[in-house]
């Protein structure tokens, strides 16, 4: 009976032992800490350094502007209003019919003033409204004005209800010779932060 109590009373305290063994190492090492550190070293990229940025947009209510002058206020570089030669309506409903014909026939509106160089940028954070699930025409024409091979794109959007997904794929379409990153639906100016330290600006 007593061999039975000390084996017993020996696997007790061997049980014990683990257990405060396996405490301490939790405490020592949190659950999350080296996948954050591993993830934040992934995820940023070099600083924007001395690179040259624009921040050029289309709006028609006004919206994306506001946007595009917060991120522009953020980052120090040059704006642009991408402006078409014919405004659209002030009318909604009548500017998303015109919007959608466009987008149907595939058609390049005629832009207002002379364009950037976009020679002397690096970076062009690029911003609009989507229509119709993807960027207006206005802004295809602007991108295709001039030869933006090897140019970052950093996109972002507003919307009412539709995501900014199906207009990255398309601009990557249209830009192939571009680096087109991941975009930001910036209805809500909460998340332009950390996007913009994402990508190194």
């Amino acid at each position: 009976m007593k061999k039975i109590l000390l084996v017993l009373t020996a696997i007790f305290m061997m049980i014990a032992c683990v257990g405060c063994g396996g405490g301490e190492k939790k405490a020592e090492q949190p659950k999350d800490a080296k996948p954050t550190a591993v993830k934040q070293a992934e995820a940023a990229p070099a600083p924007s350094g001395n690179k040259k940025v624009l921040v050029a947009y289309f709006s028609w209510g006004g919206t994306t502007r506001n946007v595009a002058k917060l991120i522009q206020s953020k980052t120090g570089g040059d704006l642009f209003e991408i402006k078409p030669e014919t405004a659209y309506p002030k009318d909604y409903h009548a500017t998303i019919d015109i919007g959608k014909k466009e987008k149907e026939q595939n058609v390049r509106p005629k832009l207002a003033g002379p364009l950037p160089d976009l020679k002397q940028y690096d970076v062009i954070l690029l911003g609009y409204p989507i229509w119709w699930y993807i960027e207006p025409m206005a802004v295809k024409t602007f991108v295709e004005a001039q030869d933006l091979s090897g140019k970052i794109i950093l996109p972002f959007a507003t919307s009412g209800g539709s995501d900014i997904t199906s207009s990255v794929a398309d601009l990557r379409k249209t830009l192939p010779n571009a680096q087109v990153k991941d975009g930001l639906l910036a209805n809500s100016t909460g998340s332009i932060d950390g996007w913009l330290k994402d990508n190194g600006l």
